[in-house]
């Protein structure tokens, strides 16, 4: 059986910047990393953190990653923080990418953080759930505090002026910092940042079908929708269930008469929309409807063809299975961020929206079932809403009181339903970039950009200099 397939659909419904598992979209990571063909190395160093920032009775320690570049640094330059999400932290960010421009273009000396419980910066052996409690955003905006503290230690940057740049989630951390400890941190760039906290994030799956609508082909999203509802009516009896196994390649021990193994099939499919339209462009989306159009005009018959079959392997859709996989007494990126999901941000893509095509069959009930079975009975519901409802007081959601923080989404980012796509005030202004997908703004080769985002990128650096007083804002 083939239950790695899973993997992808667990990627998109995570808001992942610049980190992508599809091969249609590998030139975002490309762009980061070919310029390690250079001679500079980057310094890998580890900072001592506190367990807990909050708990004075708590002593335990861990050492957290980041990543050093000085090699642009000249007296006066600017400390320039790249702060690194649900994910392992790349270097790639030292030698690509809007941080990377901003140290070099500001004379500036260069870090990445990780963030804890991702990658290398972990501080605990997993031995229970409870190894999860203090995995938080507020704790990791503590860690960044200190190693910006630690930094600003050294002589050489103690009257650095601080810059923080973070994307996707990690953009509401690099907002979050400014909102939090703006003693420490003086200009921020949050790209694709979804700060406000949502359990039912329907609009997501709206945003895919309104990008469908706009720049796919004619009658793509009827077909999408056409195909949609015949798995559902497939699903419906037991002849259905057996002739979807077999075009869709579905294990005989996957008992698809189970709602959470039905529902689990159609996030799965759903998920390749998702995908192109959370990292792809304008092209990915027609090339997308043209192969659909394509396979059907080569269709023997009128059943639905499979385009997205997995040669010599079935396909696992076994809710139980996936959870002992990706989530029970597992430490992976995957389940800590599930966990964050469950307990601060929510982030459940649900079709609960009638403005979609993939028919009503993904609930919130199975992200919070996720939640339970991952980590116990006790993440239920009102574990959720509380969760989002403390994060959303904490910071305030769509209206945080900050200052000197550019905002930016790229116009096709269904991600960007839940950030700030109007000015907060004239020091803490939105930038909408037409046609561009999750986090383009910061992996992007400026040279090879589309127009709009070049326009955004160099608005986005003006600011910046303009807010830490570089160069002719001196």
């Amino acid at each position: 059986m083939l239950i790695s397939h899973i993997f992808k659909l667990l990627i998109i419904i995570h808001p992942i910047c610049g980190f992508v598992f599809n091969g249609r979209f590998r030139y975002l990571v490309k762009e980061v990393t070919s310029v390690f063909l250079g001679t500079y190395i980057h310094e890998t160093k580890w900072l001592e953190q506190k367990l807990d920032h909050f708990d004075e009775k708590e002593n335990r320690k861990w050492n957290m990653r980041y990543f050093k570049r000085n090699d642009f640094w000249k007296p006066n330059g600017p400390v320039i923080l790249f702060i690194s999400g649900e994910s392992e932290a790349s270097p790639g960010f030292l030698y690509g990418g809007m941080a990377y421009e901003l140290a070099k273009e500001t004379n500036g000396v260069l870090f990445a953080s990780e963030h804890r419980y991702y990658g290398k910066s972990v501080p605990l052996k997993f031995t229970s759930v409870d190894y999860f409690k203090y995995l938080s955003a507020k704790q990791a905006l503590a860690d960044n505090a200190h190693l910006i503290r630690t930094i600003k230690s050294n002589p050489l940057f103690s009257k650095a002026k601080v810059v923080v740049v973070g994307g996707s989630y990690a953009g509401n951390l690099a907002a979050w910092m400014r909102l939090l400890y703006p003693e420490l941190v003086d200009a921020a760039v949050a790209s694709s940042a979804p700060v406000l906290a949502k359990k039912d994030f329907y609009e997501y799956l709206e945003k895919v079908n309104d990008v469908y609508e706009q720049y796919g082909t004619n009658n793509c999203l009827a077909r999408i929708k056409d195909n949609f509802k015949r798995y559902e009516n497939l699903l419906e009896t037991q002849d259905g269930i057996e002739k979807l196994k077999k075009e869709e390649n579905i294990c005989p021990e996957s008992d698809m008469s189970i709602p959470e193994n039905k529902q689990l099939f159609f996030l799965y499919k759903a998920s390749d929309f998702m995908q192109n339209v959370q990292y792809g462009r304008t092209i990915d989306v027609k090339k997308d409807c043209e192969t659909m159009n394509e396979t059907k005009q080569k269709s023997q018959n009128n059943d639905e063809p499979n385009f997205w079959r997995t040669e010599n392997q079935c396909n696992d859709y076994d809710f139980d299975r996936m959870i002992d996989i990706y989530y029970k007494n597992k430490t992976n990126g995957i389940a800590c961020w599930t966990y964050q999901t469950c307990t601060e941000f929510g982030y459940f893509q649900s079709s609960s929206s009638s403005k979609q095509p993939f028919t009503n069959n993904i609930p919130v009930d199975l992200y919070v079932k996720i939640c339970m079975k991952s980590f116990g009975i006790d993440f239920n519901d009102v574990r959720v809403d509380n969760g989002i409802e403390k994060v959303n007081n904490m910071y305030k959601g769509l209206h945080p009181n900050v200052t000197k923080v550019v905002f930016v989404n790229g116009d096709m980012d269904p991600w960007s339903r839940l950030g700030i796509l109007e000015d907060i005030s004239y020091d803490a202004p939105a930038i909408i970039i037409p046609r561009a997908s999750h986090c383009r703004d910061l992996v992007a080769n400026y040279k090879n950009s589309e127009e709009e985002l070049k326009e955004a990128i160099k608005q986005i650096k003006y600011l910046i200099k303009k807010w830490i007083g570089f160069g002719e804002f001196i």
